[in-house]
């Protein structure tokens, strides 16, 4: 069940671009722009979703790709900077799940779609994460790693440090 609706308006405020939350289990991808047509509208609920989980040095991230509407983007973060929320997340023993959410310039929920993340990947991702809590560095070496990374690698060469991909098909 996905945790927003088509039509519902987000008191948000953002650029337009690509973002990620995380609430309840849900990791929450944004996507936001001026215009999206309706065969991109039409792509997010039926083509082919493509969720990568990606570590290289002390940079996590998904890849993100909805075939013939989204390119392979990449979206970092920090599992220092997660909620309480988040972080206990980490050890529970329940699933998580990925929407991915596409707003309009007023934040206008135009699609949204759930992608569930089956049990295996979940273990994987939390152990990851969790084993990266320990790890001696903070936000703003993060930024720099991360602002390193893409320096060097478009978005869909990130593809060769994959730890796991989680592909929804139609």
């Amino acid at each position: 069940m996905t945790v927003f609706q088509k039509n519902q308006k987000l008191n948000i405020e953002s650029a337009d671009g690509i973002w990620l939350d995380y609430k309840d289990h849900h990791w929450i991808f944004f996507l936001k722009d001026r215009v999206w047509d309706k065969e991109e509208l039409q792509r997010v609920n039926k083509s082919d979703i493509h969720i990568s989980f990606i570590q290289k040095g002390i940079v996590d991230a998904f890849l993100l790709e909805i075939y013939d509407c989204l390119e392979t983007s990449d979206i970092p973060f920090c599992i220092k900077d997660g909620d309480d929320t988040l972080l206990a997340s980490l050890k529970d023993a329940q699933d998580y799940t990925f929407e991915v959410v596409i707003l309009d310039e007023a934040n206008v929920v135009l699609a949204s779609r759930e992608v569930l993340l089956p049990h295996q990947d979940s273990v994987i991702l939390k152990q990851r994460l969790l084993k990266r809590l320990s790890e001696d560095f903070d936000g703003d070496a993060f930024d720099k790693a991360y602002a390193s990374l893409v320096n060097k690698f478009e978005p869909y060469e990130l593809e060769q440090f994959t730890v796991f991909t989680n592909e929804k098909q139609r």
